[in-house]
């Protein structure tokens, strides 16, 4: 089956946001820690980075497929990265105090989520 334009649009937007997170963390992850005021681990941060930029890649590869089954799993990847982080960000916010910066951050997770929610009904359900 072949995938949709609004799930292409949403691998590369995804890919692009993941590349320049993943970016920020690998070159300067201070500035990271220090804007939503978390503890400052360069190994860790910049760890992160790195799992970012491959996530970034994984997406901006499957942007490129044409078909269903060579992205199913990424879509996967990302529904399961997006729920587990909006957990996290969401805890992280009653836990804590998290500067507003943190609410971008959860609008940027959620608006991700959505598109990918969005686009695997479409895959899945609209057939």
């Amino acid at each position: 089956m072949e995938i949709s334009k609004f799930l292409k649009y949403s691998l590369l937007i995804d890919g692009l946001v993941a590349l320049v997170y993943g970016l920020w963390m690998l070159i300067i992850p201070k500035s990271h820690a220090d804007l939503f005021t978390f503890p400052y681990e360069e190994f860790a941060d910049r760890f992160i980075g790195a799992l970012f930029l491959g996530f970034a890649i994984g997406n901006l590869l499957a942007y490129r497929a044409s078909s269903w089954e060579n992205v199913e799993l990424v879509v996967y990847m990302n529904l399961t990265f997006l729920i587990i982080g909006l957990i996290v960000e969401l805890y992280a916010i009653a836990i804590a105090i998290i500067p507003v910066v943190m609410f971008a951050q959860v609008a940027l997770t959620t608006f991700l989520l959505l598109l990918f929610i969005y686009a695997f009904y479409e895959a899945k359900m609209k057939k």
